[in-house]
């Protein structure tokens, strides 16, 4: 209902309710009306029924194309509201799966049909459900805002269907694999690395963040507490991690402990010998003049040749030694609460469902325990 107020002679503020934004803030249509009351009342019951129709404060922009909103929207709604690599990763996303499509046609013409097409083609080109959902995700965002914003009536993209995400099986190696893997990479200029990624499950953005000080050789532990990335355009940044559960502390045996200092020795002989010309910064696992790794060299000229001299399968992938110590780690007893914390995952409930494949192995050890501690051998 709209309030009417006076204020002053011939002077009326006609106030109509707008509904609430996404955070719960009041919306209202205010307008000062000269005249009678009557003029006002009109003007009252004029502006409800508009609102009731969806015209009321309509944006006068109204042959704006998608293309131009998703632009006014990333500026305005996302840059300094996320972080730099995620924005980064929503320009991608809608410049190769979104705009090309459907962003030429008007805003306000935009259907379901048009934007499940989109989808459909997507999936015939080959993308994976992940891709798919992934802009959907974006792209529903933003014309969720459209909407609250009244540039449109409703988001065309909630009734939109796509292919259920499948989760891919991951592939840790098995102990005896592990094994013929530690053997090969002792003979890597990375030996080092890579014995640290499948000793504390590490992520590789966090281990090639990782600093000197992050590390406590004595009482051999580690502070995981940052991440690097490559931003578009260049360079390398080292943040922050994104979640309390990633910032964490994780214990590791006196054989890798070892292994670091050594490794440490080994930094600081070549920073002297180097000297100007290496770029020191302080980074535990770097290239010969001191910068960061890149993920991509570490996968193709040493992690490759490692699981070949090893014997081992593909993929080719730096996530395999997390997953490893994930799973090892639980085949060797250790409590699932623990792993998951060490693992830096965001619940228990998380590591259970991923790494399901290890509970049968888990249960017929724990039936062979129980089964010796009531019956013994025989």
């Amino acid at each position: 209902m709209a309030h009417i107020t006076k204020k002053g002679k011939n002077r009326w503020l006609v106030r109509v309710f707008m509904g609430r934004t996404s955070t719960g803030k009041l919306r209202r249509h205010s307008k000062v009306i000269h005249g009678l009351r009557e003029a006002a009342e009109k003007y009252a019951r004029d502006a409800e029924t508009k609102r009731d129709l969806g015209t009321l404060d309509r944006p006068k922009n109204e042959n704006q194309t998608l293309n131009e909103f998703l632009t006014s929207w990333l500026v305005a709604f996302k840059k300094g509201t996320v972080e730099d690599r995620t924005y980064v990763n929503y320009e991608y996303m809608l410049d190769h799966y979104i705009r090309p499509y459907i962003g030429k046609q008007i805003l306000k013409h935009l259907t379901t049909a048009d934007i499940q097409e989109v989808y459909n083609k997507l999936a015939q080109d080959g993308l994976s459900p992940r891709t798919i959902a992934l802009s959907h995700s974006i792209l529903t965002d933003a014309l969720n805002n459209a909407a609250q914003t009244r540039f449109i009536e409703v988001n065309p993209a909630l009734s939109t269907r796509r292919r259920p995400r499948q989760k891919t099986a991951i592939q840790p190696f098995t102990p005896e694999q592990a094994v013929r893997f530690t053997k090969e990479a002792r003979k890597d200029p990375l030996e080092v690395l890579f014995l640290f990624a499948l000793g504390v499950g590490a992520r590789p953005e966090e281990y090639c963040a990782l600093q000197w000080p992050d590390l406590d050789l004595q009482k051999q532990e580690v502070r995981i507490q940052r991440s690097i990335y490559w931003p578009k355009g260049g360079g390398w940044i080292i943040k922050d991690v994104k979640t309390p559960s990633s910032l964490r502390t994780v214990a590791f045996n006196s054989t890798l402990a070892r292994a670091l200092i050594k490794h440490k020795r080994a930094q600081a002989t070549t920073r002297i010998k180097l000297g100007r010309r290496y770029e020191n910064n302080n980074l535990v696992f770097a290239s010969k003049i001191g910068t960061p790794l890149a993920f991509r060299n570490i996968a193709r000229r040493h992690l490759q040749p490692i699981m070949e001299r090893a014997g081992i399968d593909r993929p080719i992938n730096l996530y395999r030694m997390r997953h490893s110590f994930v799973t090892l780690s639980i085949l060797a007893g250790a409590d699932i609460k623990s792993v998951s914390a060490a693992a830096g995952h965001s619940s228990v409930f998380f590591t259970q469902d991923t790494y399901q494949h290890v509970i049968p192995a888990m249960r017929k050890d724990h039936a062979e325990k129980i089964g010796h501690l009531l019956f013994g051998t025989r």
